[in-house]
């Protein structure tokens, strides 16, 4: 589900329920129906919505000899790490209506990581850093919620007048500040709705042609303060990928 999809859906769920809670609830369940493989997904079966039983590609690898002023050469690649949910996470929600209409909510699924850019200049890397906050932030509630996650993702704040800044911390690693706010929307295991729209979140990424760094903290309703004093993503940040 895209952003535009996830702002639909959060929409329509607000008009079928209140006090945060919907009635007759069912999921119906679209797993492979192999009973001897779970791990089996068919990402068709629910439109718009990816299984991932394994992750493809090693974000562990990185170069041989790393420059020291890189990512790869500030960080030990075999420590990245990122949310990547696996198993089935597709399914589709019935609900009936008090006029005896169904409507039906499907599960947000994974969000494939983007490839990095094939010129690491300021515009392509700003819009990258865009899109793995979005997949981040998808596959963070995703890992959380399962199945039951059907809307997620990271929508991006313009309160700088521009949704992202270029940080000038290194010379070689293009730093790039971001703010965000993380919706969330799930279904209960009792079958409730539940729409978080979260607070505020700010991050900070490093990226360069060796790997790419994330460090977060929270919003402290002081817009420039990300801009004025960032954090050190290469240095304190999450190594969350190395290329």
């Amino acid at each position: 589900m895209n952003r535009r999809e996830l702002l639909a859906a959060s929409a329509a769920s607000t008009l079928l329920g209140t006090g945060g809670c919907i009635a007759n609830l069912d999921p119906r369940d679209e797993k492979s129906t192999d009973p001897d493989d779970e791990n089996t997904t068919d990402e068709n079966t629910v439109p718009g919505c990816t299984s991932k039983a394994e992750w493809t590609g090693d974000i562990t690898s990185g170069p041989a000899d790393p420059d020291p002023d890189s990512i790869a050469g500030h960080r030990d690649c075999a420590n990245a790490d990122r949310p990547e949910p696996t198993g089935n996470v597709c399914e589709t929600f019935e609900l009936e209506k008090q006029n005896g209409e169904i409507d039906e909510f499907r599960s947000v699924g994974v969000e494939p990581y983007p490839e990095p850019p094939n010129t690491f200049d300021e515009e392509p890397l700003t819009e990258y850093v865009y899109e793995y906050e979005d997949a981040y932030q998808q596959n963070k509630a995703v890992s959380e919620y399962g199945e039951r996650a059907y809307g997620a993702g990271a929508e991006i704040l313009d309160d700088w007048g521009d949704p992202t800044r270029r940080l000038d911390i290194y010379d070689q690693i293009t730093v790039v500040g971001i703010r965000f706010a993380p919706p969330v929307s799930y279904v209960t295991r009792d079958g409730n709705f539940v729409g978080d729209d979260n607070l505020s979140e700010q991050a900070v990424y490093g990226v360069d042609e060796t790997g790419i760094v994330r460090i977060e903290e929270p919003y402290l309703d002081n817009d420039e303060k990300i801009v004025e004093s960032p954090p050190n993503p290469v240095e304190d940040g999450d190594l969350l990928e190395c290329f």
